[in-house]
């Protein structure tokens, strides 16, 4: 008997044409039997075939029952499928043993019969199997797409226990292991010896095939490796043993288009097939299969987001990883997909070209111990890693952003496994530069990690300074010129070698030059080819940057110039990340955080390595820390985590590096650190008895060092002190008061740094405990006995004898001060005692004695006499004592409202305890409330005794309830002093100090602010010293935070909108940044109205100065982030002062407007602002200037119109049509149009309509083309009739433009009549009717030319006249409709639409 493989299972039910073929002849339905009838069905067969031989199947009774078992294999139970498939596998599996042995023994003549049983069987048991496994793939697939089917047995049984577990559950993954392994070893048998003297049938490969790529497609499958082992064995088998490899690479390339995991998996087979089988064909195959594709097809997946094409790409790059060799071989076949526009495979190309780079395929031909010969024959290999190097360089400018992400990030993988070579290492350095400021988010993030990881790789040094570079090659280059033989002899190693060394190392000779110089080698072993081992293997060249390995080489001369051409490369490297620093450090401030997070990590890997200008970079990074995103701050935090403390090698280089970091840093840098630091501190990595704060108290406590380490220690202390205040106290305490005292003994020995910082330190002690603690109900124990040292060391500094010199006695008076309020108990008694101390100095005639009474009518003659030092420095103290006084009575007020918040709180919960054991104390607390006693009476005696506090501060007079102030006899006296003549032009130094005090003293009393700010803005006015102006505008913007009711009639002053204070338009650029930095946070904080007054800071948008340009920027786009987008609300305004400005520039106007119309991104902010815009043209026509109408125009060509804003602005038609005239709003206005032509275009494929809409808007580009001929030619009669004189160039090109088009129509129209003769439904007299027409309108244009003098007279005479409904445009006019250009408005009206002549008429 004979078995013929069927396309499908039921064909072998029909009966073959031939005799001798099996055929089933009783054939049962199983699925009519019982579970019963079909469980005993499949038990006999089973137990017919292993009772029997392998070949029984082929009998017809059990091929009977076999057949319907398979064929019926949904309907049986789960035990009788287990069986059913146990039994066909265990079988195949012992038929192909058998057939196996029989084959191998050499059957003779008389096993021919023998081979032929074994061979049908064979073919039977693979055909049952595979139907049975395709079944079984089928049922799995319905029940993984449909939910669970109701047992129908189980209905109407309500409340009934679950069924007991069946003793066998059906699970097809796990038997799929077994039947993939068992057909797996079908193909391990000799099949040409099986079939000879035939070839395997096909129909019998395509089984195997077709059921691992089944396998394949299922995820679950691929799973298990022995079911994936099995699958890429059969495929193997199929395609490179039995002689099925087109079919299986038609079959592969058809799942690789269609299932996104499968490009790893088949590149796995293709790399397992080559290995089992020691053939690549099929990976060849494959890659020549997918590179023939069209690159058309691609673009056209790319376009339809296929998964087709990005499969394909990920296959390619993961073959190139696991068989670089056979895709090295078939490159040149994937090579043209460079140039396609499927940017997906365009970046796995990119990737496949780092991976031949990096194997060693490219590598193999550089070996060092290759002779000259082999050297040349690897030459086409060093071509081609060279071009693909090129390539890599070339494609890091892609159009696409995600390709030059790829190319970086391939360029970051090369450089990990050191594939880069020396003589690329500067030129991939500077690319990774050049795309930091690449527009795309993702191209900037991959090329800070392109530089991170060359840094973590390079081969040349652990630290990359550039002075120890640059003195080695100094050395080196010394020794090479001692090494040079004499000019005498010839040029080759002379002038020769001078011309190549200043260039980067060759690819050519890399071999050469690339690698660190044996020392037992002479100059012989040197000139071989020594291999680009140097540029595979970086880690073994010496360190460039040790001066101890500098001058000693024994290598000849050819070893020092390769140490030369290294050094100069290691040079260029750390000059390169130097540059980088600066661009690093402007990309901390971008918008993007993966932006920020990766520039400080770029900046923290810099910082480690030693690169220039990296510890100005890591302390800019600090900044990072008062980010609103949350990721953003905790980069910022992890930076200063590593750099020095988790990263530090002690806790005392740990303490060392944050000193020098604060001794380093400016005063915003310092707020950033300090905040980082409590962060820290909150975290628990910094604990207060830790290593790291005992390090910190030992440098500052160590006499032995400088001074300014002990001050930087003592800063960072402060600092800890500002989140754990208890880690100052006791002998600390003492330390910092003695460091203090010690700073301030002579004027010689006197370190205002040290004094400062020491007092900063005592002004964060608590030793005594927060004031404000409950037990104290706010109010302080005394902390300090008033006899402690630091009270002593505080009043060296607060004594107008102190020997601290000149400036640097404000900040430590400024922190000493804010000492003695934290520490002392009378703070008020003992800063009255300080204030008197200093007003004795200021005024020895005096005694001190001030106020309005001592002062009156005395101010020449006390300022002839007072010494200008000492009362600048009386100023300081009074202001600066009278702010400390306010903040400390406000901060008591606080701690009692927090005391009795919790004094309540436990009342209340007392309260609830007792009405839980039944008490009512509901009438007391009424009672009380009644008296007076409760929360609300106790807030209001506090506020009054809060504001009566604040009050006595500037009481000139003692009243009732008030006692006389601390400072108010004083305030005359600096009142009168910024208004003397002698001070306002004396010592800048003294004038700053009494315009502080003014203001300081403003800030306490409203009152007093809203009496003299005329005094502070009349300074402000004509105040020379540009620090002074500065200072004024921050405490103007003080004041306006803290009385925004008194500065609001000065809004208008701060703004700088008169004459007084014009600080948005100070000639020193500090001044305007500090300008506009007030207002924005004004603004920003809702304390200043901004309407009316927001235009200043919008031409702070084009600053010179980089500095106030960026923190306008940086206003503007907060306030868009703001509810509402206030951004859109004061466009309007913003239009109207901007346009009016004769000061700003055109240019300048348009990128301002261009920046604030980015903003607005809703549909109907932009409907509704074209509407305002465009009525704004109806005013801006009647202006003798046609600048309004530009502005306008200008700014509508910005916005992007949606369909319904755009009908509507052609509604608008009569508004803007007067202001045609003008060239510039002409070409402004087409540019909305193009805008609305391209969106319309682009939905006319998709969307219903979408023609019809095009023609309307080509249509109405036609109508505007003509009213602005007609117009401009309107103005130039108008204007020439007032005597100007026109350039007649414009005019000339404008009427042969329209000539050409109208020629061009005319072609265009008769080329379509005449394709459409044919089909025309009148026939061809109808034709020559309509040619007849045409040649008339011809002849009608050609004569309006002629007679246009007398249609401009009839136009004057007819202008009342209602105007005709304009011609309807035909079909061909679509094609001349005109395309107008935005940049040159002369180039948008050489191309007139061709029928402008014909619309102008019907206008007319």
């Amino acid at each position: 008997m004979e078995f013929d493989i069927p396309l499908a299972l039921t064909d072998l039910e029909t009966a073959p044409a031939r005799d001798g073929a099996l055929f089933p002849r009783d054939v049962q339905d199983v699925r009519s039997m019982r579970d019963a009838e079909a469980n005993e069905l499949v038990e006999r067969l089973t137990h017919d075939l292993c009772d029997n031989d392998p070949t029984c199947v082929m009998e017809q009774d059990i091929f009977d029952r076999a057949y319907v078992c398979v064929r019926d294999f949904h309907g049986l139970s789960a035990v009788a499928r287990i069986r059913l498939c146990d039994a066909l596998c265990s079988n195949l599996s012992v038929l192909s043993s058998a057939a196996h042995t029989m084959l191998a023994a050499g059957a003779g003549a008389d096993g021919a019969d023998a081979v032929a049983s074994h061979r049908e069987a064979l073919k039977c048991y693979s055909t049952l199997i595979y139907h049975l496994a395709k079944g079984a793939d089928a049922d799995a697939a319905s029940a993984g797409a449909a939910p669970p089917a109701e047992d129908p047995k189980a209905k109407g049984k309500k409340g009934s226990k679950s069924k007991a577990a069946p003793l066998a559950e059906w699970k097809w993954d796990e038997q799929r292991e077994r039947v993939l392994h068992v057909m797996s070893g079908v193909l391990d048998v000799d099949l040409w010896n099986l079939f000879r003297p035939r070839q395997p049938p096909e129909a019998f490969l395509t089984m195997f095939t077709s059921l691992a790529c089944a396998a394949m497609e299922s995820q679950t499958a691929l799973r298990s490796k022995v079911t994936k082992a099995s699958a890429f064995d059969m495929l193997g088998a199929c395609a490179l043993k039995w002689g099925q490899l087109e079919n299986v690479t038609t079959s592969l390339v058809h799942l690789l288009n269609k299932h996104e995991h499968l490009p790893g998996p088949i590149a796995e087979c293709a790399a397992a097939a080559a290995d089992r089988h020691e053939n690549a064909r099929l990976a060849a195959s494959l890659l020549r299969e997918v590179g023939n594709v069209d690159p058309a097809e691609y673009k056209r997946q790319q376009l339809s987001d296929a998964v087709g094409v990005r499969c394909v790409g990920v296959f390619i790059s993961e073959l190139a990883e696991r068989m670089p060799k056979t895709t090295m071989t078939n490159i040149s076949l994937l090579l043209p997909h460079l140039d396609g526009e499927a940017y997906s495979l365009r970046s796995s190309l990119v990737t496949v070209l780092g991976h031949l780079v990096c194997s060693d395929v490219s590598s193999g031909a550089l070996d060092r111990d290759q002779d000259r010969t082999t050297s040349d024959a690897n030459a086409p290999l060093l071509r081609a890693k060279q071009g693909f190097l090129d390539l890599l360089v070339d494609r890091v400018h892609d159009v696409s952003a995600f390709t030059r992400a790829r190319v970086l990030q391939t360029w970051a993988l090369m450089a990990e496994k050191k594939a880069v070579p020396l003589s690329h290492w500067l030129v991939v350095a500077d690319l990774g530069i050049g795309r930091l400021g690449d527009k795309a988010a993702l191209v900037r993030k991959a090329a800070m990690n392109l530089l991170a990881t060359m840094l973590g790789f390079n081969p040349f040094a652990p630290t990359l300074p550039s002075a120890a570079f640059a003195d080695s090659l100094a050395e080196y280059e010394a020794k090479l010129k001692a090494m040079a033989p004499p000019k005498t002899t010839t040029e080759d190693d002379g002038d020769a070698f001078e011309k190549q060394m200043p260039e980067t190392i060759d690819e050519g000779d890399e071999a050469e030059d690339a690698d660190e110089p044996d020392a037992e080698q002479g100059a012989e072993g040197a000139e071989g080819a020594e291999g680009a081992e140097g540029a595979e293997e970086p880690e073994e060249r010496p360190v460039a940057g040790d001066a101890d390995a500098a001058p000693e080489l024994d290598g000849g001369v050819e070893a020092v110039r390769t140490m030369v051409a290294a050094l100069k490369t290691a040079l260029g490297f750390a000059v390169q990340m130097g540059g980088a620093v600066s661009v690093l450090c402007r990309l901390l401030a971008s918008s993007t955080p993966s932006d920020a997070i990766e520039a400080a990590g770029l900046l923290v890997r810099l910082k480690q390595f030693g690169v220039d200008g990296a510890d100005e970079g890591a302390r800019r990074m600090l900044g990072l820390v008062f980010s609103r995103d949350q990721s953003v701050r905790d980069a910022a935090v992890e930076a200063v985590d590593v750099l020095f403390l988790a990263g530090a090698e002690s806790p005392v280089a740990a303490a060392e590096g944050l000193a020098r970091v604060a001794a380093a840093s400016a005063l915003g840098e310092l707020a950033a650190l300090e905040e980082v630091l409590k962060l820290l501190v909150s975290d628990g990595r910094v604990p207060a008895d830790g290593a790291v704060i005992k390090a910190l108290w030992a440098q500052a406590g160590d006499r032995a060092s400088h001074e300014a380490s002990r001050a930087a220690a003592l800063t960072v202390l402060s600092m800890f002190a500002a989140r754990t205040p208890e880690i100052i106290g006791g002998a600390r305490l003492v330390a910092v008061a003695a460091a203090l005292d010690g700073a301030c003994q002579t004027r010689k020995t006197s370190n205002p740094a040290l004094a400062r910082a020491a007092a900063a330190v005592l002004a964060r002690a608590r030793p005594g405990g927060n004031a404000g603690t409950p037990e104290s109900l706010g109010v302080c124990a005394p902390a300090l006995p008033p006899d402690h040292p630091a009270f002593a060391a505080l009043a060296r500094v607060l004594s107008p004898s102190s020997p601290l010199p000149g400036r640097g006695w404000y900040p430590c008076a400024e922190q000493a001060i804010a000492a003695l309020y934290a520490l002392h108990p009378d703070p008020e008694g003992v800063a009255a005692d300080v204030v008197r101390s200093f007003a004795v100095a200021a005024f020895p005639a005096n005694g001190g004695a001030g106020g309005a009474e001592g002062n009156e009518g005395k101010g020449d003659a006390v300022a002839s006499r007072i010494d200008a030092a000492h009362l600048a420095r009386f100023l300081f103290v009074l202001g600066e004592v009278g702010l400390r006084h306010l903040v400390h009575v406000e901060g008591l007020a606080r701690a009692v409202r927090r005391a009795r918040v919790n004094r309540d709180r436990k009342a209340a919960e007392n309260a609830e305890a007792a009405a839980a054991k039944g008490k009512d104390n509901s009438e007391e607390a009424a009672l009380a409330a009644a008296l007076g006693q409760g929360s609300v009476s106790e807030d209001l005696h506090l506020d009054n005794s809060r504001e009566l506090a604040e009050a006595e501060l500037l009481a000139f007079k003692a009243a009732k309830n008030v006692g006389k102030g601390i400072v108010a006899a004083y305030a005359p006296v600096v009142v009168a002093l910024c208004g003397h003549p002698a001070i306002a032009e004396g010592h800048a130094l003294l004038r700053g100090a009494a315009l502080a005090a003014l203001s300081r003293l403003m800030a306490i009393d409203g009152a007093f602010c809203e009496d003299h700010l005329a005094l502070i803005f009349t300074r402000l006015r004509g105040e020379s010293d540009r620090g002074t102006r500065a200072a004024l505008m921050v405490a103007l913007g003080d004041l306006a935070f803290r009385f925004p009711n008194a500065l609001e009639p000065w809004t208008e002053h701060l703004y700088g909108l008169r004459e007084w204070g014009n600080s948005l338009h100070d000639p020193d650029a500090g001044v305007r940044q500090h300008a506009v930095t007030v207002l924005a946070h004004l603004v920003l904080n809702d304390m200043m109205k901004v309407k009316g007054h927001i235009a200043e800071m919008a031409r702070c948008l084009e600053d010179p100065d980089p500095r106030v340009a960026s923190v306008a920027r940086l206003l503007f786009h907060e306030l868009s982030r703001k509810h509402g987008n206030p951004i859109y609300n004061l466009l309007p305004d913003l239009l109207s002062r901007l346009s009016g400005d004769a000061a700003l520039a055109p240019d300048a106007f348009q990128r301002i407007m261009t920046r604030l119309l980015g903003f607005i991104d809703k549909d109907r902010q932009t409907e509704a602002l074209a509407d305002k815009f465009t009525n704004r043209f109806a005013e801006a026509a009647l202006a003798s200037t046609p600048k309004p109408a530009r502005d306008v125009a200008f700014c509508l060509s910005q916005l992007a119109l949606g369909d319904k804003a755009f009908r509507k602005f052609m509604e608008q038609w009569k508004l803007y049509e007067p202001a045609l005239y003008d060239k510039e709003v002409y070409s402004a206005l087409c540019g909305v149009v193009a805008k609305a032509k391209k969106s319309y275009g682009s939905k006319s494929k998709s969307a219903d309509g979408g023609d019809a809409a095009r023609v309307q808007v080509e249509e109405f580009e036609a109508k505007m083309h003509a009213a602005h001929v007609e117009r401009y030619e309107s103005w130039r009669t108008q204007r020439r009739a007032e005597g100007h004189v026109f350039d007649d160039d414009y005019e000339e090109r404008l009427k042969a433009a329209e000539r050409e088009a109208e020629a061009a129509a005319a072609r265009e129209a008769k080329e379509e009549e005449e394709e459409e003769e044919d089909e025309h439904p009148l026939g061809p007299l109808k034709a020559q009717e309509d040619e007849a027409d045409e040649a008339d309108e011809a002849d009608e244009d050609a004569d309006e030319d002629a007679d246009e003098e007398e249609e401009e007279e009839e136009e004057e005479n007819d202008e009342n006249d209602p105007a005709p409904s304009p011609a309807p445009v035909k079909k061909t006019s679509r094609r001349a409709a005109p395309k107008a250009k935005k940049a040159d408005a002369v180039k948008a009206e050489e191309a007139p639409a061709r029928s402008s002549r014909r619309a102008l008429r019907a206008n007319r």
